[in-house]
């Protein structure tokens, strides 16, 4: 056997899944690879910096609906895969991680670009497979619901050819259920439920509609799950701001949780760890994990039943929802140039066109204060897998690789911490907005802790970043500085500098609002 049988044994196994595009970081180590792809009919996008293709393959792996393989040499190169595994794993996307190595004969010598590859990616992948030229068994069982890692051995000559062996083998894709259907007497078991909807699937909204309208529970909405601005479900949806869900429970407005689609990142949930331990979550989502760590019922998304969960309550939930929101717009209005502000006037430019946002801080921001009338089939998007910051502009552009025009929003530490993603929007002729919300540090901590070394304070702008990967440039300092931002170039950085000190006043102001209105 040959290294370029090898390559086709991979290259087999990647169009039996349905693999369209391969995304290669290349090395001296991985030229087979590289040379015979040329002969296949993947897509192949290069990129040098493997941390940001491997994050770049996971957002179009989520916008294509198709798993999506990267390709490193060996060493330090496949360890950089290791955050967008994690990213992977906790979505439930089948990223396809390829890794060049050498010989077996190598390993624990201490040679050059030789590191221990099988099981870099521990408990974070469904197997590794680590094949050579005198590996015997090439069939492979997945469920194609995690990362899979495919370590392969080249010996010298690196660039060979393919001797006359049989170049088929077999893939089984396995089904691993992990949650159970939901049954009639599990619906039963459900009471005066306040319903939370995460990021779920474009062909299950109408199902989950449908349920909403027939239950008439009152529902949070997070911007994940592509509902916000559906007017059939008007009339059950809390918008103002999640502290409404917490009061809702402090006031026993609502005895359970039910969450449809992946963990939610409204700040309540994880209060139902410990201060609400004692209320009851039904869990419906196509996701391994029930997003808490104590115990609760988890369910396939599958409504086939209707829960008898009419809520007297729902006519005084909505009414405390409609007075946050009078007193949000008026501070909106008295603070124009607060983040909470911009974050508005943003979604107001982007009427209604596709989103990515980045953790942490901006994705809870857009469910707050962004134009939710505006969000009817708007395509919102997040790595809520890990909740990490690193990889967002990454994971975005290949997430825009399907949209002709698209949006990122990420805080100022999270695009200094991928400083080499724009090279990635080569690859694309859609029109693409990285707005980077920069005040200056990370303050989502500053509302937790009264210390500094936890903001990391620094005083960067990005318009150097910009040029450096020729992009175009636009400031944002004020209102007036959000008009014809829609309309610029092919691909633009948008830096929005928030007025610190009203947005300080305005956080001020809100939380005194949201703590003192009560039912």
């Amino acid at each position: 056997m040959t290294n370029a049988d090898l390559c086709s044994k991979v290259f087999n196994f990647l169009q039996q899944i349905k693999v369209d595009t391969v995304v290669v970081c290349a090395g001296a180590r991985n030229a087979p690879f590289v040379i015979h792809l040329e002969k296949q009919k993947f897509k192949n996008i290069h990129y040098f910096e493997e941390r940001s293709a491997a994050f770049f393959a996971l957002g179009l792996m989520e916008s294509s609906g198709k798993p999506v393989a990267v390709i490193t040499t060996s060493g330090t190169a496949a360890a950089e895969l290791l955050p967008a595994a994690i990213e992977s794993h906790y979505q439930g996307l089948p990223l396809i991680l390829i890794t060049a190595d050498r010989p077996k004969t190598y390993r624990g010598s201490g040679a050059p670009q030789t590191i221990q590859q099988p099981g870099l990616f521990s408990y974070y992948v469904e197997q590794c497979l680590d094949w050579d030229v005198n590996t015997a068994e090439f069939r492979i069982e997945t469920a194609l619901n995690r990362p899979l890692h495919m370590n392969i051995c080249f010996d010298e000559p690196l660039v060979d050819s393919l001797s006359p062996i049989s170049q088929t083998e077999n893939h089984t894709h396995v089904e691993k259920p992990f949650f159970k259907t939901a049954q009639k007497s599990d619906f039963q078991k459900i009471k005066k439920p306040l319903v939370v909807v995460g990021q779920i699937y474009e062909s299950q909204k109408a199902d989950v509609i449908n349920w909403i309208c027939k239950v008439k529970a009152p529902v949070y909405l997070e911007s994940l799950s592509q509902l916000r601005g559906e007017k059939s479900i008007a009339a059950y949806i809390i918008d103002s701001t999640d502290t409404v869900v917490k009061k809702i429970f402090e006031h026993k407005l609502c005895e359970s949780i039910v969450r449809i689609g992946n963990v939610p990142t409204l700040r309540f949930w994880r209060d139902l760890e410990n201060t609400f331990k004692n209320i009851a979550v039904y869990n419906f989502t196509n996701q391994n994990f029930s997003g808490l760590a104590r115990p609760c019922e988890n369910y396939k998304i599958n409504f086939n039943e209707a829960v008898e969960a009419s809520n007297m309550s729902l006519t005084k939930i909505k009414e405390v929802d409609a007075t946050l929101q009078q007193e949000k717009l008026k501070l909106l209005l008295q603070y124009p140039e607060s983040e909470a502000a911009c974050v508005r006037h943003l979604s107001t430019a982007m009427n209604g066109a596709a989103v990515y946002l980045g953790n942490s801080l901006p994705i809870r921001e857009w469910d707050e204060f962004s134009v939710s009338s505006l969000s009817e089939n708007q395509p919102v998007y997040a790595n809520r897998g890990a909740n990490g910051i690193d990889g967002q502009v990454s994971t975005y552009l290949g997430w825009a690789m399907q949209r002709t025009l698209s949006w990122c929003v990420v805080g100022d530490l999270t695009a200094l911490y991928d400083l080499a993603a724009l090279g990635l929007a080569r690859n694309t002729s859609t029109v693409q907005r990285v707005v980077i919300i920069n005040n200056f540090g990370g303050q989502i901590f500053s509302k937790v802790f009264n210390n500094n070394k936890f903001v990391n304070t620094h005083g960067i702008e990005f318009k150097m970043w910009a040029s450096m990967w020729k992009w175009d440039y636009h400031m944002v300092k004020s209102q007036a500085d959000f008009k014809n931002i829609a309309d610029a170039g092919l691909n633009l950085v948008i830096e929005i500098q928030p007025d610190s000190l009203q947005s300080k006043l305005f956080n001020s102001d809100w939380d005194t609002i949201c703590k003192t209105t009560s039912f």
